[in-house]
């Protein structure tokens, strides 16, 4: 369990913003007696979770609406779930956009960029680009 200041450091966020996203409903930490707030394993992933969306450029109603839809322990209402799909599909529009735009930076690349570039990346992005290029040929 973190206190908020030691959340903040370890998730290089503000307290500010931890307070926030508690008062919002996105963050569910633990009361002391003495009334302190102690977050958890679970307000970390959260945490991540947000950040990941934010990179995304999702908007905050509708990272809680993910976020919700994630943690929810009962059947999900067709409601939610369509919303979120709808989201999904907004961000991978978004996605074809931004390939479409690094289509011909990607093309002048030589071989050692393209290895260079490969390196910073996660697997996941590894994998993405190594798609990507081959479908630019």
């Amino acid at each position: 369990m973190y206190r908020i200041g030691e959340l903040a450091t370890l998730m290089n966020v503000s307290k500010r913003k931890i307070d926030y996203y508690t008062q919002i409903g996105l963050l569910h930490p633990a009361r002391t007696d003495s009334n302190y707030r102690l977050y958890g394993e679970e307000c970390v992933q959260t945490l991540e979770l947000v950040e990941h969306y934010k990179n995304l450029n999702m908007p905050l109603e509708e990272i809680k609406t993910s976020i919700e839809l994630i943690n929810c322990d009962q059947l999900i209402d067709n409601q939610k779930l369509e919303k979120h799909c709808e989201q999904i599909g907004t961000i991978l529009q978004h996605l074809k956009e931004e390939i479409n735009v690094m289509e011909p930076m990607l093309q002048k690349l030589d071989n050692n960029q393209k290895e260079m570039l490969l390196t910073k990346l996660s697997t996941q992005s590894q994998t993405l680009a190594l798609t990507l290029l081959q479908l630019m040929g």
